[in-house]
C-alpha cells in the first residue's frame, strides 16, 4: 500500500469518526439543566444520567444554573425550545411546594412542563440526637417528651419552605403538640447541630444520616415512605405508627417544556427510562443511598399532579410565606 493510499484511508476513517460529533453540533447543544451548583444530589444524578443518555444521537451535558433556590433553572427550561435538547433535572419541592409559598414564582409546573420520568427517590426520617434521653426509643415516647419539654421540642431542616419543613408541621398537627422549626443552611448543618446536642431532632432525607446511624448518637424514630426501607429495616413508617397522612418522598425527576411534540416527548421518556436503568445510574444511586421510584410518562404526570395538589392545604395550614 503506497503512502498516498494509506493517507486517504486515514482521512476517511477520521471523517467517519467525526460525523456523529458534527451531526450533534449541527443539532445544537443538548443539555441537562440543574438549578444548583455542582456537587449536590441533583447534579450528581444528572451527571451520571448524562453518560447514558442519547436522544437522536446527541450527547447531553450538564448545565448548572443555580439561583433562587432552584427556580432559575425551571424558568430556563420552560423557555427552552421544545425540541428535546433541554431536559430539567430537579428535586420535587421546586415544583410541588414552591407554587404554594411564592407569590411570584415565574412558572406554573402544570402548564409549563411535562413530567418525563423519575430518576431517584428517598424517604425522610425523624431523627433524634443526644439532647433526647436514650430512654426515648419510639415516636410516641418522643411526642410525650416534647410535651413535657416544650422549650426543647424542636426540629432542624435544610431550609424553610422545604418538604422536610412541612412534613414536620404536618406531624406536629397530627400528633397535637408544638414542635418548633429551626431552618438551617443545608441538611448537613442541621444534622451536626443534632449530633452536637444543640437541637433535639431533625427531619431529613435518609441519605444524609445513614453514615451516622451505626454509631448510635442519632436514632431514627420513623420514616416517611409507604413501606419500610431495606436500608433501615428496623425503623417503622409514620403510616404504620398511626399517621396515615404522613407519607412522602423526596424525588428527582426529568422534565421538558410543555410545547414539546408528543412524539418527541415519548422518545425522550423512553431514553430517560433506559438511561436511568443503566448500571452507571444504579451504582450512583447505591453510593448516594437513594432508590429508583420508576415512574414515567402519564403515571409520573398523575403522581406529580397529586403531589402538587396535596401540599397546598398543608402549606396553608402552616401559615408559612416565603420571602421573595
Amino acid at each position: 500500500m503506497n503512502m498516498l493510499h494509506r493517507r486517504s484511508l486515514l482521512l476517511a476513517a477520521c471523517a467517519t469518526a467525526l460525523a456523529p460529533a458534527v451531526h450533534a453540533q449541527r443539532r445544537g447543544t443538548a443539555r441537562l439543566l440543574v438549578g444548583f451548583p455542582p456537587g449536590g444530589a441533583a447534579d450528581v444524578l444528572a451527571r451520571a444520567l448524562s453518560t447514558q443518555l442519547h436522544v437522536d444521537g446527541a450527547a447531553y451535558i450538564v448545565e448548572n444554573k443555580p439561583g433562587a433556590g432552584g427556580r432559575l433553572a425551571v424558568v430556563e427550561a420552560k423557555r427552552a425550545a421544545p425540541d428535546g435538547r433541554t431536559i430539567l433535572i430537579t428535586a420535587d419541592p421546586i415544583l410541588t411546594i414552591y407554587p404554594h409559598v411564592f407569590k411570584n414564582l415565574g412558572y406554573d409546573p402544570l402548564v409549563d412542563l411535562i413530567p418525563v420520568a423519575t430518576i431517584a427517590a428517598e424517604p425522610m426520617g425523624l431523627v433524634v440526637g443526644p439532647m433526647v434521653p436514650a430512654s426515648v426509643k419510639t415516636l410516641a415516647q418522643f411526642v410525650d417528651w416534647c410535651k413535657k419539654n416544650p422549650t426543647d421540642a424542636s426540629y432542624a431542616t435544610a431550609a424553610a419552605g422545604t418538604t422536610m419543613h412541612f412534613l414536620g408541621e404536618l406531624f406536629a398537627q397530627s400528633a397535637h403538640f408544638a414542635l418548633t422549626h429551626i431552618p438551617h443552611r443545608g441538611a448537613a448543618a442541621g444534622v451536626q447541630d443534632v449530633l452536637g446536642g444543640q437541637i433535639a431532632s431533625t427531619i431529613v432525607t435518609m441519605s444524609q444520616v445513614l453514615p451516622h446511624l451505626p454509631g448510635g448518637k442519632l436514632r431514627t424514630l420513623a420514616i416517611s415512605s409507604a413501606k419500610r426501607s431495606p436500608r433501615v429495616p428496623d425503623v417503622p413508617t409514620f403510616v404504620e405508627l398511626g399517621y396515615p397522612k404522613i407519607e412522602a418522598l423526596v424525588y428527582y425527576g426529568a422534565y421538558i417544556p410543555s410545547a414539546t411534540p408528543a412524539e418527541v416527548a415519548q422518545r425522550i421518556t423512553a431514553e430517560v427510562v433506559q438511561a436511568s436503568a443503566a448500571r452507571e445510574m444504579v451504582n450512583t444511586r447505591e453510593k448516594m443511598g437513594v432508590d429508583d421510584l420508576k415512574l414515567s410518562g402519564p403515571k409520573f404526570a398523575e403522581f406529580f399532579k397529586a403531589d402538587l395538589e396535596r401540599w397546598g392545604p398543608i402549606v396553608k395550614a402552616s401559615g408559612y410565606k416565603a420571602e421573595e
